[in-house]
Order: C-alpha cells, then structure tokens, then sequence
C-alpha cells in the first residue's frame, strides 16, 4: 500500500477521534481517490458521515467497504449499525447476521448482540432480543443496561417473575441506586401486588439513595389505592409525597415541573380548579416558583394555647427522656459523680461545638435552582398542562379560558390532544350558548368522521363523535355509533345517552 495513503487515512482517523469530523471526511476522501480499493478509507468516511449524521452517505462508503473486503464481519457490523441509526431495520438485521457469521473484533461482538437485542425489541421480536441480549452478557458480564432491556422485556410478556431476578441482579451490582427497586416496583405495579409493591418501596428507603423517581413512585402507589378503594385520602397523601419529594431531594428543573404538574393532576382530581391553575401557573415558572418556597400543599395554622397541665406534662415528659438517656440522676449528677483527676477538673467530655455549628450552618444552606439554566418542556408536558388548564376552567365553568387552551391542544402532535381540543372549544361554545355552537359541532364531526375513514380502527375517533352526537341531541346515530365500541365504553355511552335523553333526570 502507498505510504501516503496509509498517513492520509491515520490522520483521518486521528482527527475523527478529535471529533474533527469535517476534516476526517475530507482527508479519507483524498485516501478514497488515491486507493479506491481500501476499505480503511471507505470505513473513514463512514466513521465521520455517522458522526455528522449523514446517514444515508454513511451507509454509501460501508458498502463500498463491504465490497472491497467482503470476507471482514466488521465491515457488515459498520453497514449494519448505519442503517439502524436510519431506521432501517430489515437491512440492518440482515448485515448484522452476517457479521456474527463472519466474526468480528470482540468489541464490536459485544455492540452487535446488544444492537441486534435492541433492533429486535422495537419490532416486536422479544424472545429474539433477549437471546441476544443474554449473548452480550455472555461477553461482558453482568451490565446494568443490558439488565433494564431485559427487565423492560419482561414486564411487556408479563413475565414477572423473571423480571423481578433481573431486578434483583440489578440491585446486586448497584444496591444503593434506585434503579433496580423502581424496576421491582413497576413489574409488582403491573401484577397488582401492591401490598408487596409497598415493601419494595420500603427496601428502597432502607438502601437507596432518595430520589425523585421514588418519590413519584410513592405517589403512583396511592393513586393506585385509590382506584381499589376509591377513597381521596390516597389523593392528599400523594401531594404530601410530592411536597415531601420537592424538599427532601435536590431536584432539577425538569423534576420540578413534573412535580407540579402531578400535584395539578391530582387537585383537579379533587375538583379544586383553583389550586390546580396555581400548580399549572407554577409549572411554568418553575425557577421562580421553587426558589420562592411554593408550596404544593397550602398550610394552615391554628394557634395552640397551653394550659398549666399541659406544661407540667411536657417537663415531666422531659424529665423522663433525661432519666432514659442518663440514668436515674439525670446527666448533671451523672457528671458530678465522676471522680476528678488530680488537679480536680472533670474534663472528661470531648468538646464538640464548632463541629455542631458547622453543621448547623450546612444544613442552613438552602437549594436553589439555578436563574440561568433553560427551562426546556417535552411535547408531553405542553400537552398536559394545556389538558389540566381546560380540565380547571371546564370545573370553574370559565369556558372563554377553555376555548383558549383548547385551541393550543389542538396545535399538539399528539392525535389525542388535537381531539380532545376539538370537543372541548365545540362543548365550551354550547355552554356560552354562542350563536355558531351547532356549526362548531358539525365541522368537529365531520373531522372525527375522516378520521375514521383514515383509520377504521380509531375507537377513539368514534367515542369523541359519540360525545358530540350525545351533545347536540342527535341519539339515534350516537346510539348506532355505539355498536362499534367496546362493551366496557359502550355501556358508559349508553348509559350516559339516556340520562340526557331523559333531561338528566
């Protein structure tokens, strides 16, 4: 091989590791044109293409890899693992069989078992993913995220007990994380053992670390209580855990905007619209909100007066935690009893009070967030935050608010949002008895209407058009409309079309 090729594509190689991808591209260009034979240069470029997430070019220069060394598994490991970053799976499997037919550099055995396990999981194949997944364990040994695929693959089989020996190794290699307990907690969630899904939560207090995660878990179990036994003391023990969480834990920004999102879900649970807008108003001014001391439960405090039983009853109980502590004599008798040394002190206690103010002053340091970090929403939060606003103003019966909110749900990507706002500006114009409500009403129903023809097995097109029939009187088509849901939703349609056709009554 020509010297100057070999020094080109080591430079290229050196300066893709700097991440100087441009440059990396451009010199095993130059190899490319001076040895259009050698795959180093072709795997160069796709090295760098990949890094600039040039996919499609990426998948161009691995082929022409491929086809100067056909024989090479690392070559169709390269092509393999391209093509599933463009998700293009079929093909993606294809070469990635091949290279473990082939053989590959042992580092790239063990990526290709958990690629292959992961390419497996997102079509479906589970049974495939988890021989591959076990196949890279097999390489590397016991690997936490290996361990959570695999776990997150049994509990979509239901297999819970293979799930919670996963769970189980999980905590073995990292006890004090909380990773494994919320893992064990989910599957036991799932399978409805919640006295056994508590005690998990229990051993996680015991050994792990606190952290927000299994705070809102704890909140999850309560909300889970309730719809067992329907009683909405789980409801404020859930926003007890979230003021708990808020102040026990450092939380990020992140952190902070879902807890206040979870305590407006839970207090529009309660039909308290007011403090579900104060959570909403919160949540999106989450900085201000959390270093200005909101509260997700509003205190209330009622004076305490003190009678002279009450005081001789508290010093009495004093009284007896000294002689618990220190004996019988209390600890000032205990002291005086203690022999002195030859000059007569009785410094025998070891002083301790600058350490003790230095705590003092530690714990007096209060978490702040900080001013200049961006807050960032997911599509999600967007999306629940509109929904609560409209769920709080629908309960205020402030329906000029829920045609606002419900006209930015229907700006969502999400399908259910974007109906779900549809229906509500319809319904929220019939309550203001708006001149155009009806019209409002037809154009909705028309567009769930196509969206049934779109997509015949859209039940959530059909109940969304139910409702809409149901509002403006037309029964019969709701009622025909009802045939095509299942029983558990068509029975709560039923039921619900004729209360209104009997006025309410």
């Amino acid at each position: 091989m020509n010297v100057n090729v070999k020094d080109i594509i080591a430079d290229s190689h050196l300066a893709f590791l700097n991440q100087e991808n441009e440059t990396a591209l451009r010199l095993a260009k130059q190899a490319i044109l001076l040895a259009p034979d050698n795959p180093d240069a072709y795997k160069c470029a796709g090295n760098a293409c990949m890094s600039l997430d040039r996919y499609d070019e990426a998948i161009e220069y691995y082929s022409m890899a491929v086809k100067s060394d056909p024989r090479n598994g690392n070559r169709y490991y390269d092509i393999g693992f391209a093509l599933a970053s463009a998700e293009k799976f079929s093909d993606a499997l294809k070469n990635l069989a091949k290279a473990e037919e082939l053989g590959c550099s042992p580092e790239n055995f063990v990526q290709l078992y958990n690629l292959l396990g992961i390419l497996c999981f997102d079509i479906g194949r589970y049974d495939d993913a988890l021989v591959n997944l076990s196949k890279a364990e097999q390489l590397i040994g016991i690997d936490v995220d290996i361990l959570k695929r695999k776990a997150i693959i049994y509990g979509i089989k239901n297999d819970i007990r293979n799930g919670l020996m996963t769970a189980n190794q999980i905590k073995l290699v990292a006890p004090s994380e909380y990773t494994g307990y919320q893992i064990a907690f989910k599957l036991l969630v799932q399978a409805k053992r919640l006295d056994d899904a508590q005690k998990e939560l229990e051993r996680a207090q015991k050994y792990a670390v606190p952290t927000m995660d299994f705070y809102f878990d704890c909140m999850t179990l309560e909300l889970e209580k309730y719809k067992i036994d329907n009683d909405k003391k789980h409801f404020e023990t859930a926003l007890g855990i979230i003021e708990e969480a808020l102040k026990t834990v450092k939380p990020t920004v992140k952190e902070v905007i879902e807890s206040y999102i979870n305590a407006a879900e839970i207090y529009l649970q309660l039909e308290d619209a007011d403090r579900t807008i104060e959570c909403l108003n919160a949540a999106q001014n989450p900085v201000w909100a959390y270093n200005n001391g909101f509260d997700v439960i509003v205190k209330t405090f009622e004076p305490v007066t003190l009678t002279e039983y009450d005081v001789e009853d508290m010093i009495e109980a004093d009284r007896q935690k000294i002689e618990e502590r220190f004996g019988d004599y209390g600890f000032e008798e205990m002291v005086e009893s203690i022999e002195p040394d030859e000059e007569g002190n009785r410094d025998y206690l070891t002083v301790i009070e600058d350490e003790l103010q230095n705590d003092v002053q530690d714990d007096t340091v209060v978490y702040k967030l900080d001013k200049s970090e961006k807050v960032e929403y997911s599509s999600d939060n967007v999306d629940q935050i509109n929904r609560l606003y409209v769920g709080a103003y629908t309960v205020k019966k402030d329906f000029n608010k829920v045609i606002e909110y419900a006209r930015k749900l229907q700006t969502s990507e999400n399908t259910y949002s974007i109906y779900m706002g549809k229906y509500a500006e319809a319904n929220a114009m019939k309550e203001l008895r708006l001149p155009d409500f009806t019209s409002k009403y037809e154009e909705v129903i028309k567009f769930f209407r196509n969206a049934m023809i779109k997509d015949p097995t859209d039940l959530t097109a059909v109940t969304f058009r139910v409702q809409c029939y149901i509002d403006i009187g037309r029964y019969d088509e709701a009622e025909q409309l009802c045939g095509l849901l299942t029983k558990e939703v068509r029975d709560s349609l039923m039921e619900k079309i004729k209360e209104a056709k009997s006025g309410g009554e």
